[in-house]
Formats: structure tokens, C-alpha cells, sequence
């Protein structure tokens, strides 16, 4: 199962350093940049051996941890 935390965990492994759990909107307050939403993507990717479907890049499911955690179980369980 993927957490919040986990994801917390890769944006900071990304330098992403102002991302914090309590964080409900990092693609609307520009917190996230469209270079820092592929390379967490591409982490992501990597890290859990998965593709994500690009029609899931979409601003609810990048604005936070939260959300992100959910679209790699989302995508996981669709593999």
C-alpha cells in the first residue's frame, strides 16, 4: 500500500523540500511545476515499476499526497 508518506518521501527525494502532507493544493498554488510533476512521475514510474496512464494527470490527483498515493494504487491495481 502506498501512503501519503511514501509520497512525501519521493518529492523530497526530488528536492521537492516545500511539500508537506498537510498540502491540498500543489498544482493550484503553482507549489508543483509542470518539470516537478514529470520527474516525480518518472520516480514514481521507476520506483514502482509502473506506467501511469497520462489521463490520470490531472490536477485532483496531483494536488496532494494523498492524492498521488491513490493514483499509483489506482494504477497498480489496473496492472
Amino acid at each position: 500500500m502506498v501512503t501519503a508518506s511514501d509520497v512525501l518521501a519521493l518529492c523530497h527525494e526530488l528536492g521537492l523540500n516545500q511539500v508537506t502532507l498537510d498540502d491540498s493544493a500543489l498544482t493550484s498554488n503553482n507549489q508543483l511545476s509542470s518539470i516537478d510533476i514529470l520527474n516525480l512521475v518518472s520516480l514514481i514510474q521507476e520506483r514502482y515499476d509502473c506506467e501511469i496512464d497520462p489521463d490520470l494527470l490531472e490536477p485532483d490527483n496531483l494536488d496532494s499526497c494523498a492524492a498521488i498515493a491513490q493514483m499509483i494504487e489506482q494504477t497498480l491495481r489496473a496492472h
